[in-house]
């Protein structure tokens, strides 16, 4: 290994890619403020326990481990909402909404084909101690609004309802781990293997036949109808109630030219326990975003509450942005002002009384002769003054 190698799934983000990003995060982060959320931080890493157990486990193999002087096994955070779910229960006991945002990094190992890194931003929000159609709807809203504000067009928001999977499963005996399976084949709109299984595992012939439905239950709002010919039990028919309220809310609020329903759609993140949904780019073969309800996962750390939210990949947006074209670096434009030693006191005043106006200025004492003319090539240089054998600088461009 060579000693400036990275290691792999990370990344150096140059200067006019670090500005866009951290562009496109103020961009993100005005959007939520306007929209009524705080910002929070989390720590980088946490204890393994955090991660572990019950309905927010992560599968070990996909986390970073190491340990602390004690001996404890921490984790770099694999997400963001498990932690802010920890947060809650030590800080805000008492009832109530809270509408928190993050920007923060996570860490994993995950599947580098299908757009994802080792270390990655996370941009998202979680609305806490709010159920119902309309919190979800307002959640997708604010992704709807996130991606138009960072510049993107043609994108589509998937929304899918994995009470609706889970109320066909109250049709037959399938244990928690064949569920999971299930769920994994069908999420990836596998039907052949999915097929396979079913016949494999021997399953009713009737919940047989709804579950090999769901990968092709996508599209507009005629999914509904055909979704609720599948199963008259009273958990399949609260999901796609919540499923048809959620997409007329968002229909009247303008955004159904940007909706899909998909009831194949079922997030691989077992917290999830409603409405679940993801953002898709033309240009991108893996989400923009993603999010749902998750109302089980505050009450294992205490408190109990209900909580919808998503997380946008801006490494991802940054990508779908430059395949659109739409992708705009603002450039920073700067002058130079350099001297001979004897005459750097008046440059340095020159160059603070530029930058206590609000502009940008480059202080050089003695540069060589190629620097400077490199400064009066760069298209970023407004400006090159240089204090040479008088007190008056020679304008060099």
């Amino acid at each position: 290994m060579r000693r400036n190698q990275l290691p792999e799934g990370v990344q150096d983000f140059l200067p006019a890619e670090c500005r866009a990003k951290r562009d496109l995060e103020e961009t993100l982060r005005q959007e939520f403020m306007k929209n009524g959320y705080e910002e929070i931080e989390t720590p980088s890493f946490e204890y393994y326990d955090v991660f572990s157990d019950g309905i927010g486990a992560y599968m070990q193999e996909n986390m970073i481990k190491f340990f602390d002087l004690n001996g404890r096994i921490l984790v770099l955070r694999p997400d963001v909402t498990v932690p802010i779910a920890r947060m809650i229960s030590n800080n805000f006991a008492e009832e109530g909404q809270f509408r928190f945002f993050y920007i923060q990094n996570a860490y994993g190992v995950e599947d580098y084909t299908i757009g994802q890194r080792s270390e990655f931003t996370q941009a998202g929000v979680e609305l806490v101690g709010k159920g119902g159609s309309g919190a979800d709807a307002e959640s997708i809203a604010l992704a709807v609004r996130s991606l138009l504000g960072a510049g993107l067009t043609g994108f589509k928001i998937d929304i899918g309802q994995v009470g609706f999977y889970k109320g066909l499963l109250q049709d037959g005996n399938i244990p928690g781990e064949t569920a999971e399976e299930l769920r994994e084949l069908i999420d990836n709109k596998n039907s052949v293997e999915l097929e396979y299984r079913l016949d494999q595992l021997g399953v009713d012939s009737a919940l047989r036949e709804k579950l090999l439905a769901l990968p092709g239950l996508f599209g507009g709002r005629e999914v509904l109808e055909k979704a609720r010919a599948l199963s008259g039990n009273a958990a399949c028919a609260a999901a796609l109630d919540n499923l048809e309220a959620v997409y007329q809310l968002l229909c009247e609020f303008g955004y159904e030219k940007y909706l899909s329903l998909d009831l194949g759609m079922l997030h691989k993140y077992h917290y999830y326990s409603g409405i679940v949904f993801r953002g898709m780019a033309h240009e991108m073969g893996f989400p923009l975003l993603s999010g749902g309800r998750y109302d089980g996962l505050n009450g294992e750390f205490g408190i109990d509450r209900p909580a919808v939210g998503f997380a946008l990949g801006v490494k991802r947006v940054l990508i779908a942005l430059e395949r659109q074209g739409s992708l705009r670096v603002k450039r920073t434009k700067k002058t130079v002002v350099a001297a001979q030693a004897h005459w750097a006191k008046a440059a340095f005043l020159q160059a603070e009384a530029l930058r206590q106006a609000g502009q940008v200025a480059v202080f050089e004492i003695d540069p060589a002769p190629e620097v400077l003319a490199g400064y009066a090539a760069d298209e970023n240089v407004d400006a090159v003054y240089y204090y040479s054998d008088q007190a008056q600088p020679e304008r060099r461009k």
